[in-house]
């Protein structure tokens, strides 16, 4: 195994029923140059071992363009339901039909919302509720895996993800 095969087996954290590969800070200012290149030519190689992998970016495009995978079976966007926030899911919509990657399935997750607002072309998957629960769980330092199961937004995503996963 080389060098940096074996970075990315140790960046594995197992845990129960799934493992997580964290990306570390970047290089320099905005640069995640070795880390997405890693990416991109194992992520292929690591996904065979795996039902699913979740790849959860930071807002924006850029990791998208940077395509650190080739081939998305279901592509979501999450945004929240402002002006801003449809345009940039339009954006990224727009990206992903032009870049040379095999998207099967792409929609929009409205995040804190009550409604769905349609945007041209696009699938909307769903709306995660604003949830006082998660932004108390945020605030303590804990991850969404402290907020309980039956939470407002804990129980839309596992719809979301049930309707999406099996179709």
């Amino acid at each position: 195994m080389r060098l940096f095969e074996y970075g990315i087996q140790q960046a594995i954290t197992e845990a129960d029923g799934f493992d997580l590969l964290t990306m570390g800070h970047p290089e320099g200012p905005g640069c995640y140059c070795a880390a997405n290149n890693l990416l991109r030519n194992f992520l292929d190689k690591l996904s065979s071992a795996y039902d699913f992998v979740v790849i959860d970016n930071e807002a924006g495009m850029e990791h998208l363009s940077r395509r650190t995978t080739n081939k998305v079976d279901l592509l979501c966007i999450v945004a929240e339901p402002t002006p801003l926030g449809a345009v940039t899911a339009q954006r990224i919509f727009e990206l992903a039909e032009q870049l040379p990657i095999s998207v099967k399935q792409i929609g929009i997750i409205w995040n804190k919302a009550n409604s769905s607002k349609k945007l041209d072309g696009m699938n909307i998957f769903g709306c995660v509720p604003y949830d006082q629960a998660v932004l108390d769980a945020s605030m303590q330092g804990e991850t969404i895996f402290d907020v309980e199961q039956n939470s407002s937004a804990f129980v839309a995503v596992r719809k979301i993800l049930e309707q999406n996963l099996t179709s």
